[in-house]
């Protein structure tokens, strides 16, 4: 698993330059469509621990450890159904980050034009 760093050393592609202002380096636009690819870069990260964590829990627990009783049975039917409620938690909570890291991204590249449009104005 990756964690952003504050030098952009993870990020996919480096940010492009932006604009600058006809008075100088110092009116530099700034966008923030790399902190929204940290944010979908970390969110990606989730969803591959997640779906590892599903991998995990949904091998197969081939032997009751409980007992051959009434009550060994149902333990070992419990915990069944508990890590398999927990498995399938795991899963959908990976799908949704999924989403995440996509939208963080679509987000970002939104603030970016958003930002380029803004800034035809001032290089003119």
């Amino acid at each position: 698993m990756s964690t952003p760093f504050s030098d952009d050393s993870l990020l996919p592609k480096p940010a492009p330059a932006m604009p600058v202002s006809p008075h100088g380096d110092e009116y530099l636009l700034r966008s923030a469509r790399a902190q929204w690819e940290r944010r979908a870069t970390v969110a990606a990260d989730a969803a591959s621990e997640l779906k590892k964590a599903f991998n995990s829990l949904s091998a197969p627990i081939e032997a009751n450890h409980f007992g051959e009783c009434i009550e060994g049975n149902q333990v070992y039917e419990a915990f069944l159904s508990a890590i398999s409620k927990l498995a399938q938690e795991c899963l959908e909570h990976a799908t949704r980050a999924e989403q995440l890291s996509g939208q963080c991204r679509a987000s970002g590249m939104s603030f970016d034009d958003a930002d380029r449009q803004g800034a035809v104005g001032f290089a003119t």
